[in-house]
């Protein structure tokens, strides 16, 4: 994390110098694999591209999407004066390294289990193994919790964690709400969800180079009340198992 955010301050240092025309063609980038929020397979988009493709032809910009590993997406991006980036959460360290454009969804965290609803991750880990996402801060909120004898099972892929909770090698899933709705099979018995322990809004996001930043901004905000009240939005979440999700709040700031 300390890498990715010294090469975007080294970027922002650079701006001005490479700023691009608001007429090019917007490049939007997407992490690989990162279901239901965003992917690279034609036709399977994921919630913020779906939103990101209905976007682009209501504002009759021209955008050419980009994949790029996970890892990799935010300083890619950061580098491109035509930038876009979907899917990424806003936090306090990436607050000035990226132009905010658009809030998305609210992401809540919590655990998950076929048998249990547990309010902590105390008395997740006080039950068996809890799987988790490898080299998050989730993962490290475990192990900075576990005791010599609790397991704390660090997976590289959402799928395996599926997997491991079917087979009952692990008694709970610490995961992103929507993700872990979206990935469950819908033939097995539903999972219990214990209460939110703590949660990111989700943003599109733009290169700090961007020119046209904050009018892109502003229509994309308007765009996007006018998804959720004809009901363009709601079909999307649908498509994805993601009905129930809440809405981010309208920003009445940038729509003025």
């Amino acid at each position: 994390m300390n890498a990715i955010l010294n090469r975007l301050c080294g970027v922002l240092l650079g701006a001005m110098a490479g700023m691009a025309t608001a007429s090019e063609p917007l490049h939007v980038y997407v992490g690989a694999g990162q279901m239901p929020f965003a992917d690279d397979q034609p036709g399977e988009r994921g919630v913020f591209g779906e939103l990101m493709d209905e976007l682009c032809r209501r504002m009759q910009r021209e955008c050419v999407y980009k994949s790029v590993p996970w890892r990799r997406v935010q300083w890619v991006m950061a580098e491109d004066p035509q930038g876009i980036v979907l899917n990424l959460g806003r936090n306090s360290e990436r607050e000035e390294l990226f132009f905010w454009l658009l809030e998305v969804l609210p992401t809540p965290y919590l655990l998950a289990s076929p048998e249990h609803r547990f309010n902590s991750l105390s008395d997740a880990l006080k039950a068996g193994p809890v799987a988790v996402m490898a080299a998050t801060p989730r993962a490290d909120e475990l192990k900075a919790l576990r005791s010599e004898y609790q397991q704390v099972i660090e997976v590289n892929q959402p799928q395996q964690a599926v997997e491991l909770l079917k087979a009952g090698r692990v008694v709970a899933w610490y995961e992103i709400e929507q993700r872990i709705r979206y990935l469950w099979p819908a033939d097995l018995p539903a999972l219990q969800f214990g209460p939110p322990l703590s949660s990111t809004r989700s943003y599109i996001a733009a290169s700090p180079m961007l020119i046209d930043a904050t009018s892109l901004s502003r229509e994309m905000n308007r765009h996007f009340q006018e998804m959720q009240a004809d009901g363009s939005w709601s079909r999307i979440l649908e498509d994805y198992r993601l009905a129930h999700a809440p809405v981010a709040p309208f920003n009445h700031a940038v729509a003025l």
